[in-house]
């Protein structure tokens, strides 16, 4: 049918498919387990179970007026940087936070430049708002590892570093996921604070989005640079980490100015009552994250084990399935196997295990597949197919 061209629709629409792996459906293997949704597998804080317990129904009748949960960000950031209620943007989920953003800025002949493989809804929702998506595509050959000075130099922002051969290109804003998704690899706030400042002065707002970044130090998190630099947002969100997914909160911390014009064509209610509430109960608990990480670290390990990685051989060097560059400490990983006719998915779920397959990542094909680690006790599933997939 084509009536629905003449309601004139943007063309962005009309033309391009949405590519996304995120869902309200998940296709279980029968008696298998989930290492694709990017949720805690380990859930939430035992203490936010009170917090619902002994909430107050009465007051989901008027509209969200919370302020636990600013309060409680500025608290959890407080050994890090001065955060104020004016530097804060409710959002429902980092999703949420990211469309947000994409919609603050005048899309005509907008250049976007991410890194290749990054999180896929992104760049999908820039591109269906007429933002172009320029990508820095992270090399097979270096095992998926980013190299800052190679991204700043190809791209004219570098400073000292460019390269006087390359030709210049003009990008609004740049968009980094740190720890990336997939590879679940951290890129140290030294080299994002270099590519903030090279970004700066070409007048290029700086989007960090670290929805993983429970997983990361606190020191490493760009929210340390926003009072310094006032081209930079970062992105933050109780989904990962904290584990309430489900509760669909996300906040973003940006320069008051930036902030300001948000908050100007945003829901003034975004974040439910109660999800307020829990958020901010959950905020207080860090020693729950620092659990998940000693447990996910231990994984990782036994995989690089699985895999015959060595520090001269870190993808690994005893089979065809390699591990690309990762934090030990993120529930994230890549995996990409020598035969690039393989559908790691397909291999995966027969074995029993859910994952994210390459495709769904531009960049990468279906001869990779991104793994969110389980709990514990499930581990045992996913090694086991991992030994299995690498003799293929």
């Amino acid at each position: 049918m084509e009536g629905h061209r003449n309601l004139k629709i943007k063309q962005q629409l009309l033309e391009h498919e949405k590519i996304s792996y995120a869902s309200d459906h998940i296709d279980l293997p029968e008696g298998g387990i989930d290492c694709g949704e990017g949720c805690n597998p380990y859930g939430f804080p035992p203490e936010c179970a009170e917090v619902f317990r002994n909430f107050d129904p009465a007051r989901m009748g008027p509209y969200p007026h919370s302020q636990a949960l600013y309060d409680a960000i500025i608290r959890y950031w407080k050994r890090q940087c001065n955060i104020e209620r004016e530097n804060i943007v409710l959002a429902d989920g980092s999703i949420n936070a990211l469309y947000i953003i994409n919609n603050m800025f005048d899309t005509h002949n907008a250049v976007v430049l991410g890194i290749s493989p990054q999180f896929t809804d992104y760049y999908m929702h820039a591109e269906m708002i007429g933002i172009k998506y320029a990508r820095y595509q992270l090399k097979k050959e270096h095992n998926y590892k980013f190299d800052t000075y190679e991204f700043m130099a190809m791209h004219n922002i570098a400073g000292d570093y460019a390269q006087a051969s390359m030709p210049a290109r003009e990008y609004n804003f740049i968009y980094i996921d740190n720890p990336n998704n997939p590879t679940g690899q951290v890129i140290d706030l030294k080299d994002i604070e270099r590519i903030v400042k090279g970004a700066r002065k070409k007048n290029i707002t700086v989007i960090v989005d670290e929805a993983y970044g429970d997983f990361m130090p606190k020191r490493n998190s760009a929210v340390r640079l926003c009072e310094k630099y006032p081209n930079l947002v970062v992105v933050r969100t109780m989904s990962k980490g904290f584990g309430l997914a489900g509760l669909r909160v996300g906040y973003i911390i940006a320069c008051k100015e930036l902030a300001h014009c948000m908050n100007k064509m945003i829901n003034p209610y975004m974040v439910s009552e109660l999800a307020r509430e829990v958020s901010a109960e959950a905020l207080k608990h860090d020693e729950f994250i620092r659990g998940c990480k000693s447990d996910f670290r231990g994984m990782k390990k036994k995989i690089r084990r699985a895999l015959g990685c060595t520090d001269k051989f870190p993808a690994g060097n005893r089979g065809r399935l390699h591990l690309a560059e990762t934090l030990d400490s993120n529930s994230l990983m890549l995996l990409y196997h020598d035969d690039p006719s393989i559908n790691l998915k397909e291999e995966f779920f027969k074995r029993g295990v859910l994952v994210v397959d390459g495709y769904d990542f531009r960049g990468l094909d279906s001869s990779a597949a991104r793994i969110r680690l389980p709990k514990a006790e499930d581990f045992p599933v996913l090694l086991k197919a991992i030994r299995q997939i690498n003799k293929l």
